[in-house]
């Protein structure tokens, strides 16, 4: 009786392990992000600073020290207006020394003349031979040719002199001093930068991945946050790198049916946002790359199909739910940034997994977190 009872303890301690050890393993948790349509264009905001559209950057011709400034910053400027002027004594002391040499030459010009008048009047009389009458000759040509050659430098040395002060090129307003009194400057060195013009434009710096995005003439939607307005602008130039480490490329946009109004209150140097339409309605799903996987049969995506929520529950909220992975092939459009467009095998309202993807499988079972909505993901 003894034995019976302890076999039937044995039996029913193996039962309980053999249960225990059938227990299934806890569910994969994935995070999910579940796709909205939008119906708003496709749009990418970019920060720009207004401008004149002539802004014109000037410069002295010939090198010396800066004297003095003529003009304050933000004044506005007429043309011929002085604006700075350097110091000129070096240059008017050369001119001074070819307004001389010119003196010099036409009095060896003169001297000249008046020798081959001489020997001229000696080889007519028979008194000189012709290699006189020959060297009085070479020797005026020499002296006019000096004479022509001073006259040329004196020009050079008074033009040179000019260029010591520098004038406004129209009416303009002066937008930023570029060196200040006491510096040397070199001939080009840009001084002065003038606004000029009534015409406005913004300028910003486009990325690479929006060159495609955009074309000359291309609509665009220019807010001025300071002047509280919102403008019409048309893209005028997108240029090329000006500094090859910085990967971005100038981009111009101008303003389109100013009123003289809201001119008034606009100065070049406000600051800008610029927002840029990169696609129309149904141009497809935006997602995150991360989402976006490939294998031999093309790119594909996992997403998830949450069970029915339990009534008892009493809500139908998705995070903590279980749901199956489905794998979906879709086909890729353009590319913003980190999102990359899905035109087809995507529909809005599903689930697409974006976290948790390594080993996921078509049919396996998976528990739902941080399951939240991507307007956002619509467009780039």
């Amino acid at each position: 009786m003894i034995i019976r009872t302890t076999l039937l303890a044995g039996l029913l301690l193996l039962a309980g392990c053999a249960e225990e050890a059938v227990e299934e393993p806890p569910l994969r948790p994935v995070r999910t992000l579940i796709l909205e349509a939008s119906g708003a264009e496709a749009e990418r905001e970019l920060p720009g600073r207004l401008e004149a559209a002539a802004n014109r950057r000037l410069s002295f011709r010939v090198a010396g020290r800066l004297a003095s400034h003529e003009v304050a910053v933000g004044e506005a400027v007429a043309a011929g207006q002085p604006l700075a002027r350097l110091e000129a004594t070096d240059l008017r002391l050369r001119r001074d020394r070819a307004r001389s040499a010119l003196a010099g030459a036409e009095a060896a010009a003169a001297n000249a003349e008046a020798e081959w008048q001489r020997a001229r009047r000696l080889y007519e009389a028979g008194s000189a031979p012709a290699r006189d009458l020959d060297a009085a000759r070479a020797q005026v040509e020499a002296a006019r040719a000096q004479r022509d050659s001073a006259r040329d430098a004196l020009v050079l040395a008074e033009r040179q002199l000019s260029f010591t002060h520098l004038e406004a090129p129209g009416d303009c307003r002066v937008a930023t001093r570029l060196a200040e009194a006491g510096e040397n400057v070199a001939a080009g060195q840009p001084v002065l930068v003038l606004a000029c013009g009534d015409d406005l434009e913004v300028r910003a710096a486009l990325s690479e991945d929006l060159l495609g995005a955009l074309v000359v003439g291309a609509p665009v939607r220019v807010h001025l946050p300071l002047a509280e307005l919102t403008l019409a602008g048309e893209v005028t130039e997108i240029g090329l790198p000006v500094d090859p480490r910085q990967a971005t490329w100038p981009l111009r946009v101008r303003l389109v049916g100013l009123a003289d109004d809201e001119r008034e209150w606009l100065r070049p140097g406000m600051a800008a946002e610029l927002t840029l339409p990169l696609g129309g309605p149904g141009s497809g799903l935006w997602v995150p790359m991360v989402a976006v996987q490939q294998d031999i049969d093309g790119h594909f995506v996992y997403v998830a199909e949450p069970d029915e929520p339990d009534a008892a529950e009493g809500n139908d909220v998705a995070n903590g739910r279980e749901a199956t992975v489905r794998r979906r092939t879709v086909t890729l459009g353009g590319r913003h940034g980190e999102r990359l467009e899905v035109v087809a095998g995507l529909a809005p309202g599903e689930h697409l997994i974006v976290a948790g993807m390594s080993r996921l499988h078509d049919g396996m079972r998976v528990r739902l977190i941080d399951d939240h909505r991507g307007d956002a993901e619509a467009s780039p």
